[in-house]
């Protein structure tokens, strides 16, 4: 294990519910994890580079004495980004039931951009253990989309329905009405090859689509 307290010069607080406000932690994880994480905020970065650069992340987690990934030291759990330009992305206020589009669609973004380096990522929409954080891990990789994953098929379908105005059943079954709105998806998004056994491919289908999350834009 290693100790930290920033990624690759980013830092990340711990949240204080009972005070309202943020504090400096020391956060465990694997080196390979660790390195993982770098990865994973420069993409970030460079995804959402028109919001500003990410002035500091929040989370619930990383290593922590439990059984799981969480207890190899190779999960995180993300509450909160922070943009410098001021916008902001608050899984901990359970952003991705916001009444807001923009607020769901960027919510969506950080998601696709944890998808791309992280092979199992349990958001808002997979349960209700998982409304107030997104949890990433190393569990079963390489990264790309299985049919069927329940998490992987509920993030599909929102972002088809926030994206496509799909109008979906987020019930995590993929049906021909999901596979129909991810093929026009992928078709809008300018992706090819299989996301389903291509890493590369379903990396390339998660950028395109963070891209316009960032950006607020429509497929």
């Amino acid at each position: 294990m290693i100790t930290f307290s920033t990624i690759d010069g980013t830092p990340v607080y711990y949240w204080r519910s009972s005070r309202g406000d943020t504090a400096p932690r020391n956060w465990q994880a694997t080196q390979d994890f660790h390195d993982t994480l770098v990865l994973w905020l420069r993409d970030l970065r460079s995804l959402s580079s028109a919001l500003g650069s990410v002035a500091y992340l929040v989370s619930a987690g990383f290593y922590v004495n439990k059984p799981g990934q969480h207890g190899e030291g190779t999960a995180m759990d993300l509450d909160h980004v922070r943009w410098s330009g001021g916008a902001v992305c608050s899984p901990l206020d359970r952003d991705h039931a916001s009444g807001t589009l923009a607020t769901r669609r960027r919510y969506l973004a950080v998601d696709a951009v944890c998808r791309r380096r992280f092979r199992y990522v349990l958001d808002g929409w997979y349960n209700a253990d998982h409304a107030d954080h997104v949890h990433s891990d190393f569990g079963g990789l390489p990264v790309r989309c299985l049919k069927t994953s329940e998490a992987d098929t509920k993030f599909t379908q929102s972002l088809c329905n926030d994206f496509l105005g799909s109008g979906l059943a987020v019930d995590g079954v993929w049906g021909a009405s999901t596979e129909n709105a991810f093929t026009t998806a992928k078709s809008r998004l300018g992706v090819g090859g299989d996301p389903h056994t291509s890493t590369a491919a379903w990396q390339a289908f998660l950028s395109a689509a963070a891209r316009k999350g960032f950006a607020n834009q429509a497929f």
